[in-house]
């Protein structure tokens, strides 16, 4: 048994936090268990859904990301942007002595892995596309299929030593996508048929809901999520590979 005493193993303030924490734990569940028990009552959601034939987009959460909620999804990128400059900066002072040193500690990979990498990579690129594709039609969109594309980069960067992103070209990506979609916002929040930003000021007849063509601007806006949310974050992959 350890000669340690107890006040030594056990730390009070630990404790102390742990105790506060269960106890707001118990105080926000009584909270939150009760309500709604008491029967459904008319929420922000019930109006959304009842207007979600404007966008004529099938999925009604596509709507409110990218039509009614478009300034959250505008932060949202923005947060993202920000954390992948971060990254960047932090690990970016001595990225060309760390690749040399990385690339040489991955110089003998595994057969069988780099082949089931190559394998797998266009297949997640499919599916990372297709999920962006139809974001307007089911579930999924642009951050989802985004970080698909971006983990099948990551999954060849792990598996092949001879598979480097080119800084500069994801740069571009990432900065094109990111002025396309303020572009877009903007003309939506300028022009009178719409005004606001991300209005949908392109065609999106109700009779289409339901096709791949449909919905207007919005799946356009996907598109461009997608490929911003898939360089940011196929650049924070490589930043932490090369200062592995």
């Amino acid at each position: 048994m350890s000669q340690v005493p107890l006040r030594k193993r056990v730390r009070v303030k630990t404790l102390l936090l742990v105790l506060l924490c269960g106890w707001l734990l118990a105080l926000f569940l009584t909270i939150l268990l009760p309500h709604g028990l008491d029967g459904l009552s008319g929420t922000v959601g019930d109006a959304l859904l009842e207007r979600n034939a404007e966008t004529a987009s099938a999925n009604a959460v596509t709507s409110v990301v990218v039509s009614y909620r478009g300034f959250d999804t505008l932060g949202e990128v923005t947060v993202l942007f920000l954390a992948a400059t971060g990254v960047g900066m932090l690990f970016g002072g001595r990225r060309q002595e760390e690749t040399g040193a990385s690339v040489a500690r991955r110089a003998a990979p595994n057969e069988m892995m780099v082949t089931g990498a190559r394998l797998l990579f266009p297949v997640l690129l499919l599916l990372g596309v297709y999920i962006i594709a139809h974001g307007h039609l089911s579930p999924g969109g642009g951050f989802q299929g985004g970080v698909i594309i971006a983990t099948a980069f990551f999954l060849r960067l792990l598996a092949d030593p001879d598979f480097v992103l080119d800084h500069a070209r994801v740069g571009l990506l990432e900065s094109l996508s990111g002025s396309g979609f303020v572009l877009l916002g903007l003309l939506g929040l300028v022009l009178l048929s719409t005004g606001t930003f991300l209005g949908n000021f392109l065609p999106h007849p109700v009779e289409a809901m339901g096709r791949l063509v449909s919905a207007g601007v919005i799946p356009l806006i996907y598109v461009l999520v997608g490929v911003k949310v898939g360089a940011e974050v196929g650049a924070i992959f490589q930043d932490m590979l090369e200062q592995e």
